[in-house]
């Protein structure tokens, strides 16, 4: 049998491959609404599809030809902005929206600036997304909820909603979770149960297991036309916590932070003692 001889190589490439980050852990797929459109174009989105790995890809973006046939390796010769936007009809995860700019010769980083002008930007990889107050937990995770409302504490009743707020829990100085608000305010954040303090010591039921942990709340207020880009709310600063609401009027303690105390298989609720919201200062 003669020789096999190659005549052509055709390389095509996908213009964008995404990892979406499930915070329930792995890789969200089948079930998400994942488009992708250069902003302000007026151009409709197009769809991403998943692949069985647990990737998103795209191919036919406008501008981005050259790049999926392979005809250059350079991709700042075809730099483009698009902005992806999440949506899940499951109900699982937040809606989301971010801008990238295209292609990558990678799977795409969401980079958003640093804290302070000059510093480098922040890279983050996979895309993080945010569970919603109504998915079921999974078993055997410690979940937290709480709805966060703005200060002043007038009328509790009708305060606004810290809406898009970010909640992270700590222990220590050790990052469990974080976790985010919807439009309404409402939040739910689960992470895996923390080691407890004495194991491998004395044996004792799991359900007599505590740790004291500590909540902080970034939040600023956010344009309320439509979901606000995920950068701008990864980069929320700390806000003033009401530790307690005392007297009357009502009148708030704050703080930088507030601490709670979890116990092994009992649901936990953060809320100003005092009131039955997690109040915060704008």
């Amino acid at each position: 049998m003669s020789g096999v001889r190659e005549l052509e190589r055709i390389t095509l490439r996908p213009g964008l491959g995404l990892r979406l980050e499930d915070p329930f852990g792995g890789a969200l797929g089948s079930g998400l609404k994942v488009t992708a459109t250069p902003p302000d174009s007026g151009m409709p989105p197009q769809r991403l599809q998943p692949t069985p790995s647990g990737h998103w890809v795209a191919h036919g973006l406008p501008g981005l030809r050259g790049w999926e046939n392979a005809e250059t390796g350079d991709p700042l010769a075809l730099a483009r902005e698009f902005e992806i936007k999440v949506e899940d009809p499951q109900a699982r995860v937040l809606p989301t929206r971010f801008r990238l700019t295209l292609p990558q010769n990678r799977l795409a980083r969401l980079r958003c600036p640093g804290p302070l002008p000059g510093d480098p930007p922040i890279e983050h990889f996979p895309i993080p997304l945010f569970a919603t107050p109504a998915r079921p937990a999974p078993a055997h995770w410690a979940c937290l909820r709480a709805s966060l409302r703005e200060l002043p504490l007038a009328d509790p009743d009708k305060a606004a909603p810290a809406a898009w707020a970010l909640l992270e829990v700590r222990q220590g100085a050790t990052l469990l979770a974080r976790g985010m608000a919807d439009a309404r305010g409402e939040l739910m954040v689960c992470f895996a149960y923390p080691e407890p303090a004495d194991a491998g010591g004395v044996a004792r039921s799991a359900f007599d297991h505590q740790w004291p942990l500590t909540l902080t709340v970034r939040y600023q207020r956010q344009p309320s036309e439509s979901i606000p880009l995920l950068c701008a709310l990864l980069a929320q600063p700390a806000c003033q916590i009401a530790r307690s609401v005392a007297g009357a009027p009502p009148a708030p303690v704050l703080g930088a932070d507030l601490p709670v105390s979890l116990r092994y298989g009992q649901p936990l609720a953060a809320a100003t003692p005092g009131a039955r919201a997690l109040f915060v200062q704008p």
